[in-house]
């Protein structure tokens, strides 16, 4: 660290609580900084230091400085986020336009009922629940952190009134630390993970295990790149996340898709040739929805592009995927962005050539049944644990008991607007909230949304609150904290 920054921390116990929070801040270069070396309290115990942050909140500044403590509270204004250290004398109060996260220590949580479906929201949220009615206009939930939510109906995506039965075995990506990284490139940067985006850095892959990966599955994800036509490859049903080992690679290079299998004893070898695929040149298209439907059984491979039919591969050999893990990488230096990576049970139906886009909008919503069986139709309502449906040959009392998932119609779906004052809380089981921060005190966040009103969440529900969450954030420069990044991404 350097000399200032030595300075800097150990001025930081004989100043003020302001001065200390403009110290970690505004100390010079934010590209260069490193994280603060805070001093640990003298009264600490051995068994509290071996804990680390086990059993206190963490902040990290946008310039990765990092602080343990306690979170007091967040209120308006320019230094709102209010900070107790056990080496500060008084709370340090911090700039709200300079904390990049908090990671809540547990914190005893009020007794609820437990959630039994998942409500998907359009701006990417997931609220954990129970469904109690929905009409024209509504879906009502009932939480056990927020008592009972009136969800706009318009800006619902997806109700799992039924977790246990949900055919959704992954949603991501998550958190970078999630993902595992070639370990030849720890010394630097190679990917970063910001509001649900998977960002590359370097041309190295990365890549996750996925537990309980169906042998008839739906795998989903949304690519983005900044060249006139994309270059990456995605690795499936390997066992190896960190090579190209008995598995199955989509391979996307110009205008041209590949299916690849890849076995130790044959090398790759390509199934039935490429598929030219015009809407990827000249820079026609920066950013597609990929859609990979597979059938173990059948050895057979689906993809479709932003919902439209593009090509069928089937196996001669035997099915080379021998593992249950899938892996990114771009061709081109840090080219290329993954997002809204969804992994699913599929029901085996395929979809006819030439299917309609996503783009368009979907006019009527989709019920999937526990059996896998699908229809199609206006949702008119539920209540009483029976949800209304009608198709065009009948209308249908369904038990919500019996549904595993409704997708909702896509024509006149809205989203929440985006509003400077936007945090991200991520729940510490599955769950994840866009909120307008109000204020943070007594250990309850209050804030707003447009999905559903005013909300008041104990911190006992959350694991970690993502504040700034619309700024473009630059990785750090310096080889120590780019090598601290990619050990972050190693499982």
């Amino acid at each position: 660290m350097k000399q200032a920054g030595w300075l800097a921390v150990a001025g930081c116990v004989m100043l003020g609580a302001r001065a200390m929070a403009e110290l970690a801040i505004s100390g010079g270069d934010e590209s260069a900084a490193k994280p603060l070396a805070v001093p640990k309290p003298a009264d600490a115990t051995p068994a509290a230091l071996a804990a680390g942050a086990g059993g206190q909140d963490t902040v990290e500044l946008l310039n990765k400085d990092k602080l343990h403590g306690t979170l007091m509270g967040v209120t308006a204004g320019e230094y709102g986020l209010k900070w107790k250290h056990g080496s500060a004398e008084k709370p340090m109060d911090f700039s709200l336009a300079s904390v990049g996260s908090v990671a809540l220590s547990p914190r005893k949580a009020t007794a609820g009922t437990p959630a039994t479906a998942a409500i998907y929201l359009s701006n990417g949220d997931m609220l954990p629940g129970t469904v109690v009615s929905l009409d024209n206009e509504k879906l009502v939930v009932d939480t056990g952190y927020a008592g009972r939510l009136n969800i706009n109906r318009l800006m619902i995506k997806a109700i799992s009134p039924n977790i246990g039965v949900s055919s959704v075995v992954y949603e991501g990506p998550g958190a970078l630390s999630d993902w595992t990284m070639p370990r030849g490139g720890r010394n630097q940067a190679q990917w970063t993970c910001k509001n649900g985006v998977l960002s590359a850095l370097q041309s190295y892959q990365i890549g996750r295990f996925i537990e309980g990966m169906p042998d008839v599955v739906d795998i989903q994800f949304e690519a983005a790149w900044r060249n006139n036509y994309p270059s990456f490859y995605f690795m499936f049903y390997t066992e190896n996340i960190q090579d190209q080992r008995n598995g199955y690679m989509l391979q996307m290079n110009g205008g041209s898709i590949y299916l690849q299998r890849y076995t130790p004893e044959n090398g790759s070898s390509n199934l039935g040739g490429s598929e030219n695929y015009d809407g990827f040149s000249n820079g026609r298209m920066r950013q597609a929805r990929f859609n990979l439907l597979v059938d173990k059984n059948k050895k057979t491979f689906t993809l479709l592009i932003n919902g439209s039919l593009v090509k069928q591969w089937t196996e001669t050999a035997n099915f080379a995927g021998k593992g249950n893990g899938i892996s990114f990488r771009p061709n081109n230096h840090g080219d290329l962005r993954i997002s809204r990576i969804r992994i699913s049970q599929w029901d085996g139906r395929l979809p006819e050539a030439g299917g309609g886009s996503s783009d368009k909008g979907t006019k009527e919503d989709l019920v999937r049944f526990v059996n896998n069986d699908k229809v199609s139709g206006q949702l008119k309502s539920i209540a009483n644990g029976v949800a209304k449906l009608e198709t065009s040959y009948a209308t249908m009392d369904v038990p919500l008991a019996r549904v595993a998932e409704i997708v909702t119609a896509t024509e006149k779906s809205e989203r929440a607007r985006k509003n400077k004052e936007d945090i991200r809380a991520t729940f510490t089981e599955k769950g994840v909230l866009t909120l307008q921060l109000l204020r943070i005190e007594k250990d309850e966040i209050k804030g707003k949304s447009e999905n559903f009103g005013d909300i008041t969440l104990p911190l006992g529900v959350l694991r970690s609150l993502d504040f700034n969450i619309y700024q473009e954030r630059k990785p750090a420069d310096d080889d120590e904290t780019a090598a601290d990044g990619a050990a972050e991404g190693q499982e």
